[in-house]
């Protein structure tokens, strides 16, 4: 096979992949978040129309603020349990007469899918912290802060190397959210990684009242607010 008869079938591949990849996102309705020239950033942006092999159209909110006839965008849609990423031109931007912008795009070569994570998880934010204790088989009794936190387990590390980890262990879990009583939970330990003279145990959750997991959703909820408006308030 000639060079110039694989570059083809490799050009029909990718083509293949952005259009089943846009055919998947038009069919769950996704939403995306697109940064134009790294500076702009829109949300909630839905494809309302895909023009054959050239462009997509993007229907959003009309937002204030001064927009370039033509850019770059970097465009990312997320689904439940996947995130569909690009990167394009940005054709032109306009207003619709139901006060609505329009984003039309060239059709991106490539688009990337990975699948995103079952439960969302987050590092404890320092006004936000939360405290861990850890209740192993022996007896022994450790107090740790977590590295990140989801509906569906928590990480943390410990300063010293330790052994008393290992993968399949059952442990009992206290854990300190603030402004809330004390959560309990079971857990298996699932991944203890050494880094020097440092120790990252992964635990998932086995045993989680309904009301605890809603109490930790709510927390994560809580942060993830906090994050966002800090990050408006830097901006």
């Amino acid at each position: 096979m000639s060079s110039s008869e694989k570059k083809s079938l490799i050009v029909l591949r990718d083509k293949h992949h952005v259009n089943r990849y846009l055919d998947e996102i038009i069919r769950d309705n996704l939403t995306a978040r697109v940064v134009i020239d790294g500076t702009i950033t829109l949300k909630d942006c839905k494809i309302c129309s895909k023009k054959g092999s050239s462009d997509i159209v993007l229907d959003t909110c009309l937002t204030s603020g001064e927009y370039p006839e033509t850019g770059h965008a970097d465009v990312t849609f997320a689904g439940e349990f996947s995130l569909y990423k690009f990167s394009t031109a940005m054709v032109s931007i306009d207003i619709t007469p139901k006060r609505r912008m329009r984003l039309t795009l060239s059709l991106p070569t490539t688009i990337t899918k990975r699948e995103r994570r079952q439960h969302v998880r987050i590092k404890p934010p320092e006004m936000h912290p939360v405290a861990v204790r850890v209740f192993i088989s022996n007896s022994n009794v450790i107090d740790v802060e977590p590295v990140d936190i989801s509906e569906g387990g928590i990480a943390f590390m410990l300063t010293e190397y330790v052994t008393h980890f290992k993968s399949g262990d059952q442990v009992d879990l206290v854990i300190t959210i603030p402004r809330v009583n004390n959560l309990s939970a079971g857990a298996v330990i699932k991944s203890v990684i050494h880094l020097m003279d440092l120790t990252r145990v992964g635990a998932e959750f086995s045993v989680l009242s309904e009301e605890a997991a809603k109490t930790i959703i709510k927390y994560i909820e809580l942060c993830e607010k906090q994050m966002a408006q800090d990050a408006y308030e830097e901006e």
